[in-house]
């Protein structure tokens, strides 16, 4: 969980983790679950989400990020039941 930087690619990161939450989805497609991060980022982090389900639609957003965690929110997914959702999250202050 250290620094981290890819020359060609400008992506200057401290603190890369990742991760997969299931989220229980009402019969509308939507759910919310947590996601606490293994180690407390310095900063907030930024977020990108990876659906582990392969014909998933509808959105997906992260809310109330700190640097110890978030809320994952899936709105009005075609499928209605659990689904993963992978994260990749990262500190993007490291310069």
């Amino acid at each position: 969980m250290g620094r981290g930087s890819f020359k060609g690619g400008n992506v200057f990161a401290q603190n890369l983790q990742s991760g997969s939450v299931n989220v229980t989805l009402n019969g509308n497609g939507d759910g919310t679950a947590t996601i606490t991060f293994d180690h407390t980022m310095k900063n907030a982090p930024v977020l990108v989400s990876n659906p582990q389900e392969r014909d998933i639609t509808g959105a997906i957003s992260f809310l109330g990020i700190t640097s110890a965690g978030c809320t994952v929110n899936v709105d009005g997914s075609s499928v209605t039941s659990d689904v993963d959702i992978g994260y990749i999250a990262f500190d993007d202050s490291f310069k």
